[in-house]
């Protein structure tokens, strides 16, 4: 049954290819398939790669996925002394493994005459397959050329684990060669220890984007001068960071509510896109408040919005408490660590669903705090504002959290092996 269903996808991948360009040829985003016939002899393995010694090879969606293996590609590659291959679904994904010393291309559909001639060619000594990876032509190529699989920093969410629970026989014959699961959470590690084919071979080793978290000295001398200017030095200041418009009248309403309990509050906001930067004057104008753009330079007002790119570090460094955007729409949450770089407690709505588990750990430990309304929102800040040693616990609190959730490139390389 597992073969039947592998045939039936291989013939149907090909088709829904197909049916993919179509879609982008006719939709606004038609210019993303210019580069398509320039791509093809990567995509259908034409000239796959060939290498002196085998490499060691990497599969990454796109860009952000890539990014996440920039420290374990290379150490990886070091390890087994091997050259570094990484693949990625998209021309972004490419150019970013190739900033990373690989060879970069672009992943072959996932069709098992295609896949089979690219693993024969490039003759790989392990196939690392990065977070969603999942293809199952490639990965049942891998099985039969004897090229051990490993999934790594591994996500699944609950639907994608239903389907592949649903299709068992298939499940079993896809992930017949993956040696380990090297999961994100341990959400993620009992979703895929359910998989058919993968009991037992599941472990959580974090994720690997945590240890890639830095801090960026880019604007600090400039945030520094204005606060100094706009004689915010000694205040407290909230800074609202990548925000998006639903967000900012529930983040004004809290900020004027704190300030009852703590008048010399400041408000920093920081607009995820700021093409929509008219959206959050409107919104401030409505609501009575005096406020000062960063481009036109400091002024004696309570509220700050920024108009520049590359700033949002700085300004975390020298808040007070830190909100993190993303968390109080539908778009599933920024990056909800970066306050904790300078040991300030975040802030975040119930959507973070991008960062669900750094979201957990942080409330866990009482790093960060949940809050879905403007009153939970003034509650808090008026809170950790008025109360010194709250606000101190909080601080150490999200710092530890930031040291717990690294470590998972260490982790990840110490799960791989393969035979010499």
């Amino acid at each position: 049954m597992g073969h039947l269903l592998l045939l039936l996808y291989s013939l149907l991948a090909p088709v829904i290819a197909v049916l993919y360009a179509l879609f982008f040829l006719l939709s606004p985003r038609r210019a993303l398939m210019k580069a398509l016939a320039g791509e093809l002899k990567e995509r259908l393995a034409l000239e796959p790669p060939v290498f002196a010694e085998r490499p060691v090879w990497l599969h990454a969606a796109s860009m952000g996925e890539v990014k996440a293996v920039t420290r374990l590609a290379p150490e990886l590659a070091a390890r087994f002394g091997a050259p570094l291959l990484i693949t990625s679904s998209t021309a972004a994904g490419r150019a970013e493994a190739g900033r990373l010393g690989a060879e970069a291309r672009l992943a072959p559909l996932d069709f098992y005459p295609l896949a089979a001639a690219f693993i024969g060619a490039a003759r790989p000594r392990l196939l690392a397959l990065v977070e969603t990876e999942i293809w199952p032509a490639t990965l049942y190529a891998a099985a039969l050329a004897g090229v051990p699989v490993f999934m790594v920093n591994a996500r699944i969410s609950g639907g994608t684990a239903a389907l592949y629970r649903a299709l068992a026989p298939l499940s079993r014959l896809a992930f017949a060669g993956v040696k380990k699961v090297l999961a994100q959470s341990e959400r993620d590690a009992e979703l895929f220890s359910r998989l058919p084919g993968l009991e037992g071979k599941v472990t959580v080793t974090g994720n690997l984007k945590h240890d890639l978290l830095g801090i960026s000295t880019a604007g600090t001398a400039q945030v520094k001068d204005f606060f100094t200017a706009a004689g915010w030095r000694d205040t407290p200041v909230f800074t609202a960071g990548s925000t998006h418009p639903p967000e900012e009248p529930v983040l004004v309403e809290a900020w004027l509510e704190a300030k009852k309990a703590v008048p010399a509050l400041k408000l920093v906001l920081v607009p995820r896109h700021p093409e929509r930067l008219g959206e959050t004057e409107t919104l401030l104008k409505a609501r009575g408040v005096k406020y000062s753009l960063w481009s036109t330079g400091a002024a004696e007002t309570d509220c700050l919005v920024v108009d520049a790119m590359g700033l949002l570090q700085a300004l975390y460094s020298k808040s007070s408490v830190c909100f993190v955007g993303g968390t109080l729409d539908d778009t599933g949450g920024h990056n909800l660590l970066e306050p904790a770089l300078f040991g300030k407690p975040a802030l975040f709505g119930p959507n973070y669903r991008n960062a669900r588990h750094a979201g957990d750990t942080l409330i866990k430990l009482k790093g960060g705090f949940l809050a879905e309304t403007a009153p939970q929102l003034a509650a808090l800040l008026a809170q950790l504002l008025t109360d010194p040693a709250a606000m101190q616990a909080a601080r150490d609190n999200a710092t530890n959290t930031l040291n717990a959730l690294k470590g998972a490139t260490a982790r990840t390389l110490a799960a791989i092996s393969v035979p010499q």
